[in-house]
């Protein structure tokens, strides 16, 4: 248990300590850092859906509108 608890305990100890020297202002800064990176990939993954939602629509009216000109040729 002691190989555990000593490491954690260490861990949350330094976690503490670089909060604790931090201001406000630079607290503030790293939220707003923080939270710019999760607004880009947020925006990122939607637009990447949106994106691959549009392809399969294209594809899907490409598609059938080859095999109707197909068989207007017959």
């Amino acid at each position: 248990m002691d190989k555990f608890t000593s490491p954690l305990s260490y861990f949350w100890g330094v976690i503490c300590t670089l909060i604790g020297a931090l201001s406000l202002n630079d607290i503030a800064i790293v939220i707003g850092i923080i939270l710019s990176i999760a607004t880009f990939c947020i925006n990122w993954a939607y637009k990447r859906r949106d994106f691959q939602h549009k392809k399969n629509l294209r594809e899907q009216h490409y598609a059938k509108y080859n095999k109707d000109s197909h068989n207007d040729d017959l």
